[in-house]
């Protein structure tokens, strides 16, 4: 996911173009590059060659591990930290999406950085930044999108105020976020079924050294 996530996030507009054409039609390879050409009007030069060939197989197996939106947040949340934001809120309003909503959670992300695997601030304690740590080291964790943040409910209040809040979705896919003393979301990420002993010792880990 990394991999598929930076290397779009360097294409600029064109990789994100490419990634929701590739959503939408359904089209690989190629026909996916020829059919974002003509969505941008721009030369071939902007989409040519054989890496990008390369990574509409990457952007199809991302695809089917996670949504569409789940992939473009991950892309806007990698191109945030080094482009102007006004740029990319501009971006996102001439991106054709059928989903208005999601235009505007993709805007929350470029100025929150709402749905990013880490939303720190100058204000997120060294504690919050440990239990961070340590749900990222956690074999399996993936990024959540914020606006999951809502279905979740508290467990645990650290001793800086911190709160470790958890869901599990309609599929049995077990989230963790963790929010400040003021309820907002710093962090947020889910494990497959696999791993879901791994984020269980992570909990009780935070429970016993930050309670």
């Amino acid at each position: 996911m990394d991999e598929v996530v930076k290397k779009v996030a360097a294409l600029g507009l064109p990789g994100v173009i490419l990634v929701i054409t590739m959503a939408a039609t359904g089209f690989t390879g190629a026909a996916a590059i020829t059919a974002a050409l003509a969505f941008l009007g721009g030369p071939a030069g902007m989409l040519g060659g054989i890496a990008v060939l390369g990574l509409t197989g990457l952007i199809t197996d991302a695809l089917a591990k996670v949504s569409l939106e789940d992939l473009l947040t991950a892309v806007y949340c990698q191109r945030r930290q080094t482009e102007p934001h006004g740029k990319l809120l501009d971006e996102i309003n001439s991106l054709s999406l059928f989903d208005g909503d999601m235009k505007d959670r993709l805007k929350i992300t470029v100025t929150d950085g709402c749905g990013c695997a880490t939303v720190v601030t100058e204000n997120t304690t060294d504690d919050a930044k440990e239990v961070i740590a340590i749900l990222e080291n956690v074999p399996g964790m993936t990024r959540a999108h914020h606006r999951d943040f809502k279905s979740s409910n508290p467990i645990m209040r650290l001793r800086d105020g911190s709160v470790v809040r958890t869901w599990k979705n309609q599929f049995g896919v077990d989230h963790v976020f963790i929010s400040d003393r003021y309820d907002r979301m710093i962090y947020g990420g889910f494990v497959g079924w696999i791993h879901s002993e791994g984020l269980n010792q992570a909990i009780n880990r935070i429970r016993r050294d930050f309670t």
